[in-house]
């Protein structure tokens, strides 16, 4: 089984079904309640359009994960990119790709139909666009004035806001992305003693901080405003949704299914170094400390997001994707220059993480849907495909089993699924294509009431432990199966 293949996280299909809504009206409307910013959506929706595909019903899955991983690839040029211009050295930027592009994490969320890594890949592009901004004219950083750039200062301070707008857009927990950084350099400025140390930062005008606010803001707007179709959506954006995720901060999750994302400060570091890939991070933090200056940004920035992280209650392992690439970054920019012991253990770490990074993956390729692996985080599980194959079998006209199991002419077939909200996904990406077949209820209550009006589903889903409660209800449903949803939620199918 290759990553592709891994079972749909709830995540991924509630992603995946907006997707799919975009697609057929046009619009979408931007939800502050457990949703997120609309980039990935339309990102989704042109690759999808582009292979011919414009309904739910027609998605392609496949496609949908190829969206993110265009993002990754984006992610490793721009940072080699980067890294080029800050050390002078093409080889730097090319170990960056390399170390990051085999991180287990990495390469995991680069399928993940979810919002993160577009949000690291817009952050890289920050981090990109600030550079040529900062090294456009002779600093601390770079010595000797650019000569190879074609764009002018303020259209790199104009780039850098279109991309924060970019992040914004994404997802609201670019905020925290925005506070580091700002943290740090202000830590730096301000403990900084000699003018030339500030240089770079003292050389932004009223102009350059105009252009990249504007582009910050009309990114953003266009975005959340679905380019001028719901203008509530940017109140949505700016005030309802900081608000919403600021509780959460605060450990007062705003809905049940935020609450069980509440765990304690550590909890990081803990998926960090168990299950698969957890030998990586070891030799990656100690090349992370023997390279680490206190008055680097870089690293200053990696500390200072991974604190954010870890002391807010809410969180989930695909958040870490923020806080590894300053950890790759950092070191890389700051690799001490060939020679002497110094350089020969920064260099045999470089090579551990690699290699560790490397059985990392070939973990993950063996089974993406392995429990242990720590990024299958309040996943699936596989049975879920198996019981959408069931209810689509029995559904399908062309088969020979509702003629058997069933005396109900094909367009009477129909299954009635009564599972509570947050156990139900991903089954109905699964079931996308049998349309108005397929009837979704909350509780057993309406079933009985279903059943009270004559109706006859020819399947039925329900929580295990009502499974009894089922046949006695509808007697013409003569077979039973047990399925898992996922950890601890089962279910079964009653046809």
């Amino acid at each position: 089984m290759n990553i592709f293949d891994r079972t749909f996280h709830p995540d991924e299909a509630n992603q995946a079904f907006t997707t799919g809504r975009l697609l057929e009206t046009g619009t979408y409307r931007y939800d502050p309640q457990d949703h997120h910013g609309p980039t990935l959506y339309y990102a989704a929706a042109t690759l999808q359009k582009a292979a011919g595909h414009h309904s739910i019903a027609t998605l392609d899955p496949t496609l949908l994960r190829c969206t993110p991983l265009i993002f990754a690839v984006a992610t490793l040029v721009l940072g080699c990119l980067a890294i080029r211009k800050l050390t002078g050295r093409l080889w730097i930027g090319m170990l960056f790709a390399l170390l990051l592009g085999t991180s287990p994490i990495f390469v995991f969320f680069a399928t993940d139909f979810i919002q993160e890594m577009l949000l690291a890949s817009f952050t890289m592009m920050m981090f990109w666009t600030a550079t040529n901004y900062l090294l456009f004219k002779p600093s601390t950083l770079n010595p000797q004035p650019s000569t190879t750039l074609t764009l002018k200062r303020p259209t790199w301070a104009l780039l850098f806001g279109i991309t924060a707008g970019l992040a914004f857009a994404t997802k609201e927990t670019s905020l925290l992305t925005f506070a580091a950084a700002g943290v740090s350099g202000l830590l730096l400025y301000f403990t900084r003693h000699h003018a030339s140390d500030t240089q770079a930062l003292k050389q932004s005008n009223t102009q350059t901080i105009i252009l990249a606010f504007a582009g910050f803001l009309l990114t953003s707007v266009l975005f959340y405003s679905s380019f001028g179709a719901n203008w509530p959506g940017v109140y949505n954006a700016f005030i309802a949704a900081p608000l919403s995720y600021l509780h959460r901060a605060a450990g007062s999750a705003v809905s049940p299914g935020a609450a069980a994302h509440v765990h304690p400060w550590w909890q990081h570091f803990k998926w960090r170094f168990t299950a698969n890939g957890r030998f990586a991070m070891i030799p990656l933090l100690a090349l992370f400390a023997l390279t680490f200056r206190p008055r680097r940004f870089l690293h200053l920035y990696a500390v200072v997001l991974l604190l954010l992280y870890s002391f807010i209650p809410y969180k989930t392992p695909w958040c870490a994707l923020q806080i590894i690439l300053p950890l790759a970054i950092a070191p890389c920019v700051a690799f001490p220059p060939c020679g002497g012991i110094y350089s020969r253990v920064a260099a045999a770490l470089l090579a551990a993480t690699i290699g560790c990074n490397a059985a990392g993956l070939c973990a993950l390729n063996r089974d993406p849907d392995a429990k242990d692996i720590p990024y299958n985080y309040a996943s699936a599980s596989p049975q879920v495909k198996e019981l959408a194959a069931l209810v689509l079998n029995i559904l399908t006209p062309s088969s020979p089993q509702p003629s058997t199991l069933n005396p109900q002419p094909p367009h009477h077939l129909f299954a009635a699924i009564a599972l509570p909200p947050e156990d139900t996904w991903p089954l109905p990406f699964y079931l996308r294509t049998a349309g108005d077949k397929i009837g979704y209820w909350t509780s057993f209550g309406e079933l009985e009431a279903l059943a009270g009006l004559g109706a006859k589903p020819s399947v039925v889903v329900v929580p295990a432990e009502e499974g009894h409660l089922v046949q006695p209800l509808f007697p013409h449903l003569r077979n039973t199966k047990r399925f898992e949803m996922r950890p601890h939620v089962r279910v079964r199918a009653f046809w």
